[in-house]
C-alpha cells in the first residue's frame, strides 16, 4: 500500500499530479459511505476507473446518453441475468447498439466517474501500488493534467449552478408566455409550444 488520506487534507488534483510526477502504477480507491471508485494508473497515465455507484452503471448511462431506451435495458439486464456476460456485449450481439457506440459511452463513463470525484470534499483515499485492473476493464490513455484542468473547470460550473439552483430538490417549469421571448419564427415558437404541450 502506499499513500493513504482523506480528501479533506488533500484533493483530488493533487494526488493526480503527484502520481503523474511519480510514474505510478497502481489503482487509487475512494471510499465515501457505501460508494467505492477507482481509477487505474499505469507510469502516471490514467487508464481506466471503475465505480460501484449505481448511477453510473453502463446501463444508465446508455439511457441518460439516449443510446437506448428503459424496455431495451430491460431485455437486456434479463438476457444477462439469464446467460451471464457484459452489458454492453449482449446489446452489440442483439444488434441493439454498434460496438463503436458501446466503446465510446464506456470512455465517457471512465471520465465521468473521475470527475465526480472533484466534487467530494470528504472521502477516505488508499494508492494500492502495482494493483491490476479487473478482468473486465475498459482501457483508456490519458494523462492526468487533462484531467485535472477539465475537473476543476467542473467544479467552477458547479458552484455556478449552486448559486442558481442550490437545492436538488427544485422543480423547474417554464412560464407562461415562454416562446414569445425566443429569438425565433413564429413556425418554431409553435412547434416549441406545441412539444411543451
Amino acid at each position: 500500500m502506499g499513500i493513504q488520506g482523506n480528501l479533506s487534507t488533500m484533493n483530488v488534483s493533487d494526488l493526480l499530479q503527484f502520481l503523474a510526477a511519480g510514474k505510478k502504477t497502481g489503482m487509487l480507491k475512494f471510499n465515501r459511505a457505501k460508494i467505492v471508485k477507482q481509477i487505474f494508473f499505469e507510469s502516471g497515465l490514467i487508464i481506466g476507473s471503475h465505480s460501484n455507484d449505481p448511477k453510473e452503471y453502463l446501463g444508465q448511462l446508455l439511457i441518460h446518453y439516449g443510446k437506448i431506451d428503459e424496455p431495451q435495458l430491460r431485455t437486456g439486464l434479463e438476457v444477462q441475468r439469464n446467460s451471464g456476460g457484459r452489458l454492453g456485449e449482449i446489446l452489440v450481439a442483439t444488434k441493439v447498439l454498434s460496438q463503436g457506440e458501446v466503446l465510446e459511452v464506456l470512455r465517457i463513463r471512465t471520465l465521468d466517474i473521475i470527475y465526480d470525484l472533484f466534487l467530494w470534499e470528504d472521502a477516505h483515499f488508499a494508492l494500492h501500488d502495482n494493483e491490476p485492473p479487473p478482468d473486465f476493464f475498459f482501457r483508456i490513455e490519458i494523462h492526468p493534467t487533462k484531467v485535472i484542468m477539465d475537473g476543476v473547470y467542473r467544479i467552477d460550473e458547479w458552484k455556478r449552478y449552486r448559486t442558481l439552483i442550490p437545492s436538488d430538490r427544485t422543480l423547474l417549469e417554464l412560464g407562461s408566455g415562454w416562446t414569445s421571448s425566443l429569438n425565433a419564427s413564429t413556425e418554431v415558437r409553435q412547434l416549441l409550444y406545441l412539444v411543451d404541450k
